[in-house]
């Protein structure tokens, strides 16, 4: 596909799931999403997933649901081709049970690869109800696709309906759940979330206690105090985490005195905690941390705080770390909690970036925490040599425009 192509479809998506209007070459592929034999539903698929032809989104979501698992795959694998901006590794069969799934592998490579489109009701409704599927790998990819195609937050009846499948029979469908709440804010799964701190998998627990913080949900606090002090290990690590987001004036001394902890991860929630929490006194030790803590996301994480508790402009630092794997979605999470005072930083990168991944990373994060006025910022990367930086600046714009 041209960059001529990608571009135009970057800010056509928010037209062509509003209208059920199709270019004329393609009514007869979309008809045929419903033909009574599953080989030709499967071959329509087949061609608008090649295509990337983002006006069959409607059409295509009610296959999601169907009686061919072949069908439903192939559908879930279509949507998420509607709305990343580049092609992602993972497998496309069924049969690859083993293999990472697509839907998982761009579930994983987050937001700053979903294109600008707004997901229509009836899609984000069949996924979660392919959840329920009887077919091990349609569900898991169904779980995964949602957290990727879905943005937050997430509206209240779908988000009750999410919270169901914490109850599912299968633990890596429970878990996959409790993480999707907590990427879409899910805010009335909350309640749901904290049955899940005492849930008989480890994983589930995990998760559960994580995105009980990305919801920033306050009756959960109590639990998970109990939970950091029972010691080490992941379970108090990532309660500390959850409560640095709720940020409660309660823990302000619990943050403080985890800052000098063994465990990277303490620390580097600790940080979070008290930059949230306000805690200006706490600043000289963020600055030193960021500086020369051992653990490079415990640095990320002073930066961050720096940044909060109003020292030195830590914005440029947060930003370059997009281009640092391990440390990309720290990075992106803090870019879209700074909002609009980010962008200066992201900018500043932004004209000495020179890896492609990065730069469109950069360009990705603008289109989310920008408005308007940075659109003009924006328009010469449409007419960048690299693909991946001309897709990503007419997603950016895009999302700007909506």
């Amino acid at each position: 596909m041209s960059v001529r192509t990608l571009v135009a479809a970057a800010a056509g998506l928010l037209l062509s799931v509003a209208s059920p209007a199709a270019q004329p070459q393609w009514v007869d592929v979309i008809r045929n999403l419903r033909n009574p034999k599953p080989e030709t539903r499967l071959d329509s698929l087949q061609k608008l997933e090649s295509a990337a032809y983002v006006g069959a989104i409607e059409p295509v979501a009610e296959l999601i649901t169907d009686s061919d698992d072949r069908v439903q795959a192939a559908a879930i694998d279509a949507e998420l081709t509607f709305f990343l901006t580049e092609r992602v590794a993972g497998s496309r069969s069924l049969a690859g049970s083993g293999s990472k799934s697509r839907a998982q592998v761009a579930f994983d490579t987050g937001p700053l690869v979903r294109g600008a489109g707004i997901a229509p009701p009836i899609l984000i409704s069949r996924l979660i109800a392919a959840i329920r599927d009887e077919n091990a790998r349609v569900r898991f990819d169904a779980v995964h696709a949602l957290g990727f195609i879905g943005e937050a937050p997430l509206g209240a009846s779908e988000s009750r309906a999410l919270a169901l499948e914490l109850d599912h029979y299968d633990p890596i469908i429970r878990a996959a759940t409790a993480r999707v709440i907590g990427r879409l804010r899910a805010a009335e799964a909350g309640d749901k979330l904290i049955a899940g701190l005492s849930d008989s998998n480890a994983l589930v627990r995990l998760y559960a206690i994580e995105s009980l913080g990305w919801l920033r949900h306050e009756r959960a606090a109590a639990a998970l105090r109990d939970l950091v002090a029972r010691g080490r290990g992941e379970e108090p690590a990532m309660a500390l985490f959850a409560l640095a987001r709720i940020a409660s004036q309660e823990d302000r001394e619990r943050f403080r005195q985890r800052l000098a902890d063994k465990s990277a991860a303490m620390r580097r929630s600790a940080l979070e905690g008290v930059a949230r929490v306000s805690d200006r006194d706490s600043l000289e030790a963020a600055r030193k941390m960021a500086a020369s803590d051992s653990s490079a996301s415990v640095k990320l994480a002073g930066a961050f705080a720096v940044q909060l508790l109003g020292g030195d402009v830590q914005t440029h630092t947060i930003a370059s770390m997009l281009v640092v794997d391990d440390l990309t979605a720290q990075a992106r999470e803090y870019l879209f909690e700074l909002g609009r005072t980010a962008v200066p930083g992201i900018e500043s990168v932004l004209k000495v970036a020179t890896d492609s991944r990065h730069r469109a990373d950069l360009i990705q994060a603008v289109g989310y925490v920008g408005t308007l006025d940075d659109v003009p910022t924006l328009e010469p990367f449409l007419r960048d040599r690299d693909e991946r930086v001309s897709r990503a600046a007419g997603h950016a714009i895009a999302r700007l425009r909506r």
